[in-house]
């Protein structure tokens, strides 16, 4: 449920900056300052609004694209995944949504999904991966001469392909890494078969991947995969075409009410 609470937290900070800023230089103490922020408030309580239905449509979609991401990449999920299966869900407010193109996420015991990229799906997370690195440590602690950056290569070109994502662009584009988990640091001897590839756009060297996999090379089971620039996800975005009927079919707010609930 995290991602959905900062989402949520998120949401609450922009009301409250945006509420601020329109007041200008004008001391916040004032009735009319006090009287702007109100109104600047509902505005944007408004605009962070999602519609019941709009939210049950896009869950709908990103569910349908979870389960074949998930017998895609033959993830060990209890298929099909269902609302019921799901221990975490965030839909982004639409007009946000519109701005970012980020329709939501869903998260199993398992894995969570985001629709994030130009409305496509684009990353993909093992649930508490980020917590096992001991655990993982304990069991795999291997002399570096057992280090195979081909074979981790080959896993991740294969499962993004397999989500259609653009490999033979991002080899044309990009400059492929390959780091191993080396707990005892450089020159150490040991390693844990834990690998990180990800492709970073010639030029920019630096600034971050535009693509990565992080996977268990022994276990040929994926840590993350992440995608972040839509011209790289050859698949189709999760388009909402009732749009407007689902806008239309909810209690709008009514002004002086009270905040609206942030979709979880």
């Amino acid at each position: 449920m995290k991602s959905a609470k900062i989402q949520s937290y998120l949401a609450t900070f922009l009301v409250l900056a945006s509420a601020a800023s329109v007041c200008g230089q004008e001391s916040l103490n004032s009735a009319a300052a006090q009287a702007k922020m109100a109104q600047s408030a509902r505005g944007l309580r408004a605009r962070m609004f999602t519609p019941p239905a709009y939210r049950a449509e896009a869950l709908r979609l990103i569910i349908d694209e979870a389960n074949r991401v998930a017998q895609e990449l033959q993830l060990p999920e209890n298929l099909p995944i269902t609302e019921s299966n799901l221990v975490a869900k965030y839909i982004a407010p639409p007009r946000m949504a519109k701005i970012l193109n980020a329709i939501g996420n869903i998260t199993t015991s398992n894995y969570t999904y985001y629709c994030s990229v130009g409305n496509k799906f684009s990353f993909l997370t093992k649930t508490g991966f980020d917590r096992d690195y001991g655990q993982v440590r304990q069991q795999y602690l291997w002399p570096t001469n057992r280090m195979d950056t081909n074979a981790a290569y080959q896993l991740a070109e294969q499962w993004l392909s397999k989500v259609a994502m653009d490999v033979k662009a991002l080899g044309r584009d990009c400059n492929v890494h390959i780091d191993a988990y080396t707990p005892e640091g450089v020159g150490g001897q040991h390693f844990v078969p834990v690998y990180w590839v990800y492709w970073v756009k010639q030029g920019e060297e630096g600034h971050g991947s535009v693509a990565s996999v992080e996977l268990i090379e022994p276990t040929k089971s994926i840590r993350q995969l992440r995608v972040e620039r839509p011209e790289y996800i050859l698949r189709k975005p999760l388009v909402i075409t009732n749009l407007d009927a689902l806008l239309s079919q909810t209690n709008e707010l009514k002004t002086g009410t009270g905040p609206a609930k942030t979709s979880r």
